[in-house]
């Protein structure tokens, strides 16, 4: 990753999660880019190997992402409150 959140080794997963929006926007365009690439290319052969991988790929960037944004809101939710 390219930010100086997600360079520096002393900070952990979890306090990188919901606060990077660098990698958000990575990850959505990995996403989008991902599903696109396995509906056109593989919907039609879904047992495929390559199909699974993508499938396990584009499913993981989409959990991750997904991740990002429930933080995010929990995290802008919480500093409202206070």
């Amino acid at each position: 990753m390219a930010c100086s959140t997600c360079r520096d080794t002393h900070n952990r997963f979890k306090q990188k999660l919901g606060r990077c929006r660098q990698c958000m926007w990575q990850l959505t365009l990995l996403s989008l880019f991902s599903w696109t690439v396995w509906g056109y290319r593989y919907q039609a052969h879904p047992t495929s190997v390559e199909s699974i991988t993508l499938i396990f790929a584009a499913s993981s960037f989409s959990l991750l992402l997904l991740a990002h944004f429930f933080v995010a809101l929990k995290l802008k939710l919480s500093h409202k409150k206070t």
